[in-house]
């Protein structure tokens, strides 16, 4: 049975232009979107999460009810600027604040009721990344840190995580070799504490891909070969346009040579996937904090939309309900 599709958007489009209440309304209003994805407050969230909780709670719970009024669901929730990453860092003491960072991501989540919290796997300095013996020591410093987020997550009832894919070698999953790894250390730990922990999935982005100088292997660089490798494991997609060399990201449609066939995405979604659903958001950020900038964005989200949702009848999807502005796709 293919999955079902459910087509939203990543609101960093409007970050450091409209707040998250104005945001979700635009997905509703401007774009026809009933499924976001939020994007953490980095500017003031975890240090508002350590020294006031219950009024961050109360803050998100706000903004929960808000999306919910309006008929718009938080899928998810998925840091954009790697301040997650730093799990990694050879500092314990900055490890753990990235830890608390992480934490203030998945309460968020659960505030939204969403069913994600995901982060990209880690950050290193390409100078630690070049010592095996040092990048294997923070790698595994970085998997103890994710093996807590699992228990917070199940903790705060959220579904599961998502390691979204990297796009340079020294930061994990930026192959399919290195994704399988990962996801094994994470699988085991849940395995052995399936009452306490969350599964952890992945957040395939289309934008992202590793240099042919980091890795020969053209199957990492092709959604098709992750689609066959991780079909029961990709549970989102962020979807975005690239250059043949990734570059540069943009929307579809655009005056600029993109590699990624929306037709042939939805088509290998369709056939090779086995989840019950993805989220397909879209993700391409605007000029963060520029009125110009941000009304391009969303001339060029409605022009990517436009483009998908014709993709989408091509290969045989039609929305699952005739309410208004209904975004899930089904065969």
């Amino acid at each position: 049975m293919p999955p079902e599709i459910k087509v939203g958007v990543n609101l960093n489009f409007a970050k450091f232009v409209y707040g998250q209440k104005r945001a979700i309304e635009i997905a509703k209003t401007e774009f026809g979107l009933s499924h976001v994805e939020a994007v953490p407050d980095i500017d003031f969230g975890p240090i508002f999460y350590q020294t006031s909780p219950e009024a961050f709670r109360n803050y998100h719970w706000e903004i929960a009810d808000y999306a919910k009024r309006i008929g718009v669901t938080i899928e998810s929730v998925l840091t954009f600027y790697r301040d997650m990453g730093a799990i990694a860092h050879p500092d314990p003491q900055i490890r753990e604040s990235a830890y608390r960072v992480g934490l203030s991501v998945l309460e968020m989540a659960s505030c939204y009721r969403a069913r994600y919290g995901s982060a990209s796997p880690f950050t290193m300095n390409k100078e630690l990344a070049e010592d095996p013996e040092r990048f294997q020591s923070l790698f595994d410093a970085s998997m103890r840190i994710w093996k807590r987020w699992q228990a917070d997550a199940k903790r705060l009832r959220l579904e599961g995580m998502m390691i979204e894919m990297a796009a340079a070698y020294r930061e994990g999953c930026s192959t399919i070799e290195d994704t399988r790894s990962m996801l094994e250390i994470l699988d085991k730990h849940h395995e052995e504490n399936p009452g306490t922990t969350v599964p952890v999935g992945v957040c395939y982005d289309t934008g992202h891909g590793i240099s042919e100088d980091e890795s020969a292997d053209p199957r990492d660089r092709d959604f098709n070969a992750w689609f066959d490798e991780f079909p029961d494991r990709i549970h989102e997609i962020h979807l975005k346009n690239t250059d043949d060399k990734f570059q540069e990201t943009f929307h579809f449609g655009s005056d600029k040579k993109g590699i990624i066939d929306l037709d042939e995405l939805i088509v290998s979604i369709r056939d090779r996937l086995t989840v019950a659903d993805v989220l397909l958001h879209i993700e391409v950020p605007g000029k963060r904090g520029r009125e110009i900038g941000e009304k391009q964005a969303i001339e060029g989200h409605k022009q990517t939309l436009e483009l998908l949702r014709s993709a989408l009848k091509n290969a045989g999807y039609s929305p699952t309900s005739s309410v208004e502005n209904c975004s899930s796709y089904g065969v």
